[in-house]
Formats: structure tokens, sequence, C-alpha cells
């Protein structure tokens, strides 16, 4: 859980090992600064990834029993 100004250790964690395996030497305080900036980046990442599927009723629909008389 995560107040305003401050990271989750997890989060921390996290982006302190994504900045290791980049080879990035970061001070404490700026890694603290990146794990709150992380999550919101997380999100926006992962929408960019998002698969638009719409309401739209796919193409490849198959219907029991509809057009077989």
């Amino acid at each position: 859980m995560t107040t305003e100004g401050t990271a989750d250790q997890a989060t921390v964690a996290t982006v302190a090992t994504l900045l290791a395996a980049a080879g990035l030497q970061v001070p404490g305080n700026e890694v603290e600064r990146l794990a709150q900036l992380y999550p919101g980046l997380r999100r926006s990442m992962d929408r960019m990834y998002e698969v638009p599927t719409g309401d739209e009723v796919p193409a490849a629909l198959f219907r029991a029993g509809e057009g077989t008389r």
C-alpha cells in the first residue's frame, strides 16, 4: 500500500532490479522517486499492448442450428 510521496517496498525492489539489469547505478533517493512513478508508467505501457476488441461480433462466429435447413 502506498501513500502520497512513498512507494511500497515491492515496487522499490522491482525498480532497483530493473535498474540493476540495465547496468545503472542510481542513488537511493532517486530509486524511491522512480518507484513512485513506476506504477503509472507500467499502466501506460500495459495499455499500449492491449488489443482493441470493440463490441463487434467476430466474423468467425458459429451458431449451431442456424442456416442448416
